[in-house]
Parts: structure tokens; sequence; C-alpha cells
């Protein structure tokens, strides 16, 4: 698989992360969990699908016959170094189990296989999908994104153009910025960090129109929260202040832009 293949299962695995995060709730406040994006998660990771009774386990094997259960349900517990008929006896014994005693201490304290609960597994199953991926990139994989990006704009095809922008700013992790300061029909992404005063800052930024087609870049930093600072971003999108680049020029920046950055394995 492609490095841009496997960028974008990344960025699958991540959303679908952030949508099951949200339905989890808090103690305070439970909610119930968005099972049917989990399964969706989980079908990307090592846990594979094992029904047993009225049980929706999955199941990570690490050694014969031993691994990492995952039960799905609204506390999605996560159990490790056990059987899937060690899981089954504690989570839906028959009464005829409950009886012997050994039975009913597993099934009444289970710290002893219990790895994690709610937000946390979900954070291990989404690590999990991520280590199958291979998210090395080499520069030829970063040109086959510009030149997606430079043949999208060239047709006009502002879903093709935002895929590809959207594959950069993963890369660069940039931000959108503050609604603020957006201009109508105008996405905006940057490198978001703090200037030596404190204030929040955006630079580069980049700006893209889906209805023109528009694609600008303003390499500078702006402070977002100064109000006459803040008066490049629309006089940069309104074409009433020269960008520093534009067009298909924008995407060769993004190149260069991950070319010089350390380039650990994303995370």
């Amino acid at each position: 698989m492609s490095f841009k293949e496997n960028l974008k299962k990344k960025m699958l695995i991540d959303t679908l992360s952030r949508t099951v995060s949200q339905s989890i709730g808090s103690p305070e406040r439970p909610w119930k969990v968005d099972k049917e994006t989990m399964r969706r998660l989980l079908s990307l990771s090592p846990f594979v699908l094992e029904k047993r009774r009225d049980l929706e386990l999955y199941f990570r094997q690490v050694e014969p016959g031993i691994g990492e259960i995952l039960v799905l349900d609204n506390e999605l517990p996560l159990y490790g170094k056990t059987t899937l008929d060690d899981v089954t006896l504690r989570k839906s014994p028959y009464l005829k189990e409950m009886i012997s005693i050994r039975n009913a201490i597993k099934i009444l304290h289970q710290s002893d296989v219990i790895m994690s609960k709610g937000r946390d597994a979900l954070r291990y199953v989404h690590d999990r999908a991520l280590d199958l991926l291979d998210l090395r990139f080499e520069e030829k994989d970063i040109e086959e994104m510009v030149n997606d990006g430079v043949d999208a704009l060239a047709r006009g095809d502002s879903e093709a153009v935002m895929e590809t922008l959207d594959l950069f700013v993963e890369i660069l992790g940039y931000e959108s910025v503050p609604a603020a300061v957006l201009v109508n029909d105008y996405v905006m992404f940057g490198s978001r960090h703090e200037a030596e005063d404190k204030r929040e800052a955006f630079g580069p930024i980049i700006m893209y129109n889906d209805r023109t087609n528009i694609l600008r870049l303003i390499e500078g930093t702006v402070h977002v929260d100064d109000p006459v600072e803040q008066e490049v971003i629309p006089r940069v999108a309104l074409g009433e202040v020269e960008p520093d680049a534009e067009g298909y020029r924008v995407f060769r920046f993004l190149k260069e832009a991950v070319m010089k950055k350390e380039r650990p394995v994303l995370q």
C-alpha cells in the first residue's frame, strides 16, 4: 500500500476514534458507546471478532490461545493476558458456573486481567491500528501528492484539491484558522504557534475557495487576535493584497515545508 493510502487510512482511524470518544461520556453523564463506529475502527485493527454467548468480543492473540480481548459494550473493557473462555465466564456466566467459589471470585474481582476501560481502551485499539501502517515516506511520495493536487486544481476538482490539502495538513500538523478571521467560502489552515509576546499566531496560512477554485498562501506570521494584523487575511483572500504564492505554487511550497520537517514516523 502506498504512503498516500496509508496516510488516508491513518486519518480515518483518527476520525473514527474521535467519534467513539465523544460517545463515551463520563461517569457523571454516561452515554451509549457508538458501537457501529467502534466496529469500523476494530476492523482496521489487529483485533478479530469472536462471538461468545451474548457477547461481542474482539481478540488480539499475544501467544497461542492467550491475548488481549475487548468487549464491545458501553464500558469498553479491555482484558489482557487471558483467554476467550475466561472473559466469557467473567462477563456472561451461566448460573451453574456462578456456583463455583473460584468462578464467583473471578466474576466479582477482575482487576487481575483488566487492562483498561473506556477512552483508555479506545486509545489502545487506535494505537494498535496505527501499528499496522507504514507511515514512512520519501520525496517521491510527496511529489506524487503535489502532482495530484496540481492536476485537481487545473481540472477545477475542488473535492480532490481538498483531499490533497488535507493530506498535507495532516503531515505538517496544521490547524484550522479561527472562525473569527475566516472569509466566506474559504477554508484556511496554518501552523499555529505562540508568538514571543504570548499571543496566538498562525503562519504560514493556506487558504482555498472551493467555489472559485482559488488557492493562496500567506507565508508570514499573523497574530489572529490583533484586529489590525488579521485584516491581511481577508485582503489576501479577496485579492486586494498579493499572496506569497498562488495556484500550483502553493503545493510546491507545501512540499518544501514537508521535506524541511524532521521526519519521524507519523503518529
